[in-house]
């Protein structure tokens, strides 16, 4: 065994022989399931080859009239006074991004490469955050903020989209957070089998959609973490048929080709994107107040 004083070559000292090494692979942030722009009205584009308003105009509901009509005697016309629901298109919104061309030259990944999924998923997020806003301006709601949805409140949404006709039409979908799936799964009427017959066959544990939950009360379910609230503060859920909120992309997200800026030496990638969102029915969603 040696005895006294030691030098011994340690990881300090040979510190300079010691490389540090770089992994092919990255942390690449996480994506939340965009819902929004899939589940709401897309139609109102066709009408749209300039301009920056839509006007989309009603149409009501004739009445019969109450009176036996006499012989030899004249009619009564109705007139209805029409109106309006205006869709402006005044959201333009643009993800750059500029990447020094010595960057270009030393790196070991192609910054380029690696963020133009980003941009597009930027642009995305920022239409769904929109639309998810607008959920709490129904004017129908049910449950409380940062409380589990019961049954009945899940009944009384129904209701609410029954008693506007909004069910008869189809595209109705409910929109949650996880927090609010957590509560369903408490919910002996969401996962016992015994319910299937009110609830259709829905998808359980085998979704083929991204963000797709299974069917409840004959209506999919669709969880996101883009639902907005928070979960100490609860979320603003939704229960709503698609003719409820409005979506027009006068110009969907387009990037224009990498261009070099000999000023700066730097290479440049934009991506640009030309909207507007409206709540069109009222009555044709349900600002579900949760967890």
């Amino acid at each position: 065994m040696a005895t006294g004083a030691t030098e011994f070559i340690d990881s300090t000292t040979a510190d300079v022989f010691i490389p540090e090494i770089w992994s092919p692979l990255a942390i690449i942030a996480r994506e939340n399931k965009l819902l929004f722009a899939k589940l709401v009205d897309l139609r109102y584009r066709a009408a749209l080859t300039a301009g920056d308003t839509i006007h989309v105009p009603s149409v009501g509901n004739l009445t019969a009239q109450t009176k036996t009509k006499a012989s030899n005697a004249a009619v009564s016309y109705q007139t209805n006074t029409e109106t309006n629901v205006d869709i402006s298109i005044a959201t333009w919104e643009y993800v750059a991004i500029a990447v020094e061309s010595i960057v270009k030259i030393q790196s070991n990944r192609d910054q380029l490469k690696l963020y133009t999924g980003k941009i597009g998923y930027a642009l995305a997020l920022a239409v769904d955050d929109v639309l998810a806003g607008l959920v709490d301006d129904f004017g129908n709601y049910v449950g409380t903020l940062a409380v589990d949805a019961t049954y009945d409140d899940y009944l009384r949404a129904r209701q609410y989209l029954a008693d506007a006709d909004a069910l008869a039409e189809g595209d109705v979908s409910i929109i949650i957070s996880p927090a609010a799936e957590a509560g369903l799964l408490k919910m002996d009427h969401y996962i016992h089998n015994d319910y299937v017959a009110i609830h259709g066959e829905g998808a359980r544990g085998t979704a083929v959609e991204k963000g797709y939950s299974t069917s409840f009360l004959r209506t999919p379910v669709y969880v996101s973490v883009n639902v907005e609230g928070t979960n100490a503060a609860g979320h603003d859920n939704a229960m709503l048929q698609r003719e409820a909120l409005a979506l027009v992309m006068q110009e969907s997200p387009t990037t224009y080709p990498a261009v070099f800026d000999p000023d700066y030496i730097v290479w440049k990638v934009v991506m640009e994107q030309l909207y507007g969102t409206k709540e069109m029915r009222d009555d044709h969603g349900v600002w579900m107040k949760g967890s």
